[in-house]
C-alpha cells in the first residue's frame, strides 16, 4: 500500500506539493492546526524522500535560512538552564526543517497559483472569523460599532482567533498586497467578469486590515500597493501604471475614509496616542496612569529599547543566552526602578535588540542577515512580493520580536523558502548552461 502511494506521477506530485503550500500557509494564523499540519508536511516529504535533492549550493542556502536556529545551538552553553535553552531552540527548529523540505525539491513551485489561493483562502477564513466574532461577541461588536473603547477592538478580535493583533495584521497586510497584485494583473483584461472576484477579495482583505487596525501593518500595506504598481516599470508616469496605482489607492483610501467616519478613534490612535508623552522616555512612572495613557504608545517602546540597549552593552559579544534575555531585561527594569515596565514584564519589542541581548553582536548580525535574505532573493529573482515581504518583516521586527513567536518564525520561514526556491533553481539553470557552453 505504502509503495503504491509513493509511486505517483510527477504531475500529481507537483499538484499535491503546491496544495500543501497553500494549506500550510493559510493555517499559520491558527497555531495548533498549523503545528499539526507542519508535522504532517514533514512526514509527506519523508515519504517522497527520493524526490529530494541536496547539493552544496542548496545546503548553503538552507544553512543561511537556518542561522537563527543554528545560533541557538552555538550558544546553548550560555544559558543558565540547558533545558530552557533547548526549549528556545525547539521554537526555531522549523527554520531548519522548512529549508530542508522546500529547497530540496527539484520541481519549480507554481508561485502564482500558490500565492493567489493562499491569499483568497486566508481572506475567506478571516471573513468567517469576523462574522463568528460578531455572532458570539455581539455585545462587544455592537459596542465597537457605537464607537466605544475602540482602542481594544482589533486586539479583542485577534484574541478571539487565538492571535496577537500585530501578528495577525502582519499576515493580513501580506494578503492585501497579494490580492492587489493579482487584481492589478486582471485590470488590463477587458472582461469585467475576470475582475469581479479579485476585486471582492481585495476589498474584503482591506476591510479586515482596517478592523484589526494596527498602525504599521496599514502603512506597510499602503506602501506595498505602491510598490507592486510601480515595479518593473521604466516610466513612472506611464498611463497603465497610474491606472493600476490609482485603483489600489482609491479603494484603500475610500475604505480608510469610511472606516475613520465609522471609527473616529483611528485618527487619535495614529496621532496623539502614538506620539503621546515622548518627553517621558525612561520616566514612565512619572505619569499618573501609564496603563491607560501610554500602554501601546511609542514612548513605551522607546523606554523599553533604551533599557534593552543598555543590557546589550553590558554583554556585547556573547550575550546572556536565549533563555535568559527577557529575565535580564526585567531585572534591569527593577534595578533602574522602572516599576511600570517591570510590573508588566514587557519583552524587547525589537528583534534586532532581542538577538543582540541573547547572542551578542553575532545575534544582531544574524537577525539583520536573516531578514535581508528576502530582499536579496526578491531582487535576484525579480519577485516583487518577496521584496515587499522584506519591507513588511523588517519593519515589523523593528517594533516587535517575531523570531521568538511561532506566528513569526514559521510564517517567515515558509515564505522565505518559497521565494528562495526560485533563486536556487535559477542558479542551477545558469550553471548548467555555462557547463554546456564550456563542454561545447
Amino acid at each position: 500500500m505504502l509503495r503504491s502511494i509513493m509511486i505517483i506521477s510527477e504531475r500529481t506530485y507537483r499538484f499535491s506539493y503546491n496544495l500543501w503550500l497553500v494549506v500550510l500557509g493559510t493555517s499559520l494564523i491558527f497555531r495548533m492546526p498549523a503545528t499539526l499540519l507542519l508535522i504532517l508536511f514533514v512526514a509527506y516529504n519523508l515519504l517522497f524522500y527520493k524526490r529530494m535533492r541536496f547539493t552544496k549550493d542548496r545546503m548553503l542556502i538552507m544553512a543561511l535560512i537556518a542561522t537563527p536556529f543554528l545560533l541557538d545551538l552555538l550558544f546553548l552553553w550560555n544559558n543558565e538552564s540547558l533545558a530552557e535553552g533547548f526549549k528556545h531552540a525547539e521554537k526555531r527548529l522549523s527554520l531548519l526543517i522548512l529549508p530542508v523540505c522546500l529547497l530540496s525539491q527539484t520541481h519549480r513551485f507554481n508561485s502564482a497559483r500558490v500565492l493567489r489561493y493562499y491569499a483568497w483562502l486566508t481572506t475567506l477564513i478571516l471573513v468567517i472569523c469576523i462574522l463568528r466574532f460578531a455572532w458570539i461577541e455581539s455585545e462587544l461588536f455592537l459596542k465597537y460599532l457605537s464607537g466605544k473603547d475602540l482602542w481594544e477592538m482589533g486586539y479583542t478580535f485577534a484574541k478571539s482567533t487565538g492571535n496577537h493583533a500585530p501578528a495577525l495584521n502582519m499576515h493580513t497586510a501580506f494578503v492585501v498586497v497579494i490580492n492587489f497584485y493579482f487584481l492589478k494583473g486582471k485590470v488590463q483584461n477587458a472582461k469585467i467578469r475576470s475582475i469581479v472576484l479579485p476585486l471582492l477579495f481585495f476589498i474584503a482583505s482591506v476591510i479586515l486590515l482596517f478592523y484589526i487596525n494596527t498602525r504599521l501593518a496599514i502603512a506597510n500595506a499602503f506602501f506595498g500597493i505602491i510598490l507592486v504598481s510601480l515595479y518593473q516599470k521604466a516610466k513612472l508616469f506611464d498611463l497603465n501604471v497610474l491606472k493600476k496605482l490609482g485603483l489600489g489607492v482609491l479603494i484603500f483610501g475610500v475604505i480608510g475614509i469610511g472606516f475613520i467616519k465609522m471609527f473616529p478613534y483611528s485618527i487619535q490612535k495614529f496621532s496623539s496616542v502614538t506620539f503621546a508623552h515622548i518627553d517621558k522616555v525612561g520616566k514612565l512612572d512619572e505619569l499618573e496612569n501609564p496603563e491607560e495613557t501610554v500602554f501601546n504608545s511609542l514612548v513605551t517602546r522607546l523606554s523599553i529599547w533604551q533599557s534593552a540597549f543598555e543590557v546589550a552593552k553590558q554583554h556585547p559579544f556573547i550575550g546572556v543566552g536565549a533563555a535568559d534575555g527577557k529575565r535580564e531585561l526585567i531585572r534591569y527594569f527593577k534595578t533602574t526602578n522602572q516599576q511600570f515596565l517591570a510590573k508588566y514584564e514587557f519583552p524587547v519589542h525589537n528583534q534586532y535588540l532581542d538577538f543582540w541581548i541573547k547572542f551578542g553582536v553575532l545575534g544582531l548580525i544574524t537577525s539583520l542577515m536573516y531578514v535581508s535574505l528576502f530582499l536579496y532573493f526578491g531582487i535576484k529573482t525579480r519577485q516583487v512580493l518577496c521584496v515587499f515581504f522584506f519591507v513588511l518583516f523588517a519593519s515589523a521586527n523593528t517594533v516587535d520580536d517575531f523570531l521568538i513567536r511561532f506566528d513569526g518564525i514559521v510564517f517567515s520561514g515558509l515564505w522565505l523558502c518559497f521565494f528562495a526556491q526560485a533563486y536556487v533553481l535559477n542558479r542551477e539553470s545558469r550553471k548548467r548552461g555555462l557547463d554546456e557552453q564550456t563542454h561545447f
